[in-house]
C-alpha cells in the first residue's frame, strides 16, 4: 500500500471517529440541559402549607417564590404535620408571610410568569423575595383545602441555554470536521502518466514499401555504412594506366570521327 493510500485510510477513520464522537457529545449535552431543569427545581427550598417553616439562606440576592401543586418534601423538624407528598389541582390566593433574620416582617412582591413541570414537581411563580441578610428566615403559608407547598429558588432554566448552545456547536463542528475528513479520505489522487525515458522510434505499419521488384531475391542486409569500409584497393604492379591497352591485347578498332574532313584518295 502506498503512502497516499494509507493517509486516505487514516482520514476516513479519523473522520468517522470525529463525526460519531461529536454527535454523541451533542446528545449528551442536550440531555444534560433537560436534566438541569430537574436538578434546579429539586434544589428549591420548600415550605408546606399550614406550617411555619424556617429557611436558611447562605447568600443574598433575589429569589422567586413558587406555589407548587405537585411535589414532595423532606421530613420537617418541629410540630409541622404536613404530608411528605402533595398533589392539588390549583391554589387560589395563598397567604404568605416572611420574617427575616432580624425578626422584621418583609413583604413578598407579586411577580408571575415563570412556571415548571418536571413530572416530579409542578409549580408557577407568584412573587419575588429579596434576601439582604443571610441567615434563618421564617415563612408562614396559610391556605384552605388540600395541602400544597411554597418553593423558593432561582430560575429553573438557569444554565439550560448554555448547555443547549454547546450541544448545537458540538454537533455542527463534528459534522463539518468529520465530513471534510471523510471527503478528503474518499477522494482518489489524480492519475499521473507513466514516464518513459526510451527514445521514440516509429512504429512499423502494416503497409510497407517493396524492397525490390517482384521475383527478385531480397538484397543482403546492410550495416548502415554510407562510406568505404576500408582503404582503396591498389592496382597490381606494372598495370597500364586506365584506358591504355594491355600488352598482347588486340588494338582497339578505330572509327573515323564524323566531324573529321573527308579523306582524299588519288589514283595510281
Amino acid at each position: 500500500m502506498s503512502g497516499s493510500s494509507r493517509g486516505r485510510g487514516w482520514m476516513l477513520v479519523l473522520g468517522a471517529v470525529v463525526l460519531v464522537a461529536g454527535l454523541i457529545g451533542a446528545g449528551a449535552l442536550w440531555y444534560a440541559s433537560s436534566q438541569r431543569v430537574d436538578d434546579n427545581v429539586a434544589d428549591f427550598a420548600r415550605a408546606p402549607s399550614g406550617c411555619v417553616t424556617t429557611l436558611d439562606f447562605t447568600r443574598t440576592g433575589e429569589f422567586n417564590v413558587y406555589v407548587e401543586t405537585t411535589g414532595s418534601i423532606d421530613a420537617l423538624a418541629g410540630d409541622c404535620s404536613a404530608d411528605a407528598e402533595y398533589d392539588r389541582a390549583d391554589v387560589a390566593d395563598p397567604q404568605l408571610q416572611r420574617v427575616d433574620a432580624d425578626g422584621a416582617t418583609v413583604d413578598i412582591s407579586d411577580v408571575a410568569g415563570v412556571s415548571y413541570d418536571t413530572g416530579a414537581f409542578t409549580g408557577s411563580s407568584v412573587g419575588v423575595v429579596q434576601i439582604e441578610t443571610p441567615g434563618e428566615h421564617s415563612l408562614t403559608v396559610v391556605a384552605d383545602g388540600d395541602q400544597f407547598a411554597v418553593a423558593v429558588g432561582g430560575d429553573p432554566n438557569d444554565g439550560v441555554g448554555l448547555l443547549r448552545w454547546g450541544a448545537v456547536v458540538c454537533a455542527m463542528v463534528s459534522l463539518v470536521v468529520g465530513g471534510v475528513l471523510l471527503v478528503l479520505g474518499s477522494r482518489r489522487p489524480p492519475r499521473v502518466a507513466a514516464s518513459d525515458d526510451s527514445r521514440w522510434e516509429p512504429q512499423a505499419s502494416a503497409a510497407t514499401w517493396p524492397i525490390g521488384p517482384p521475383g527478385f531475391p531480397a538484397p543482403p542486409p546492410t550495416t548502415g555504412a554510407i562510406g568505404p569500409a576500408g582503404p582503396p584497393i591498389a592496382p597490381p604492379p606494372n598495370a597500364p594506366p586506365p584506358g591504355m591497352p594491355t600488352p598482347g591485347s588486340p588494338p582497339a578498332p578505330t572509327h573515323p570521327s564524323p566531324w573529321a574532313p573527308p579523306s582524299i584518295s588519288t589514283g595510281a
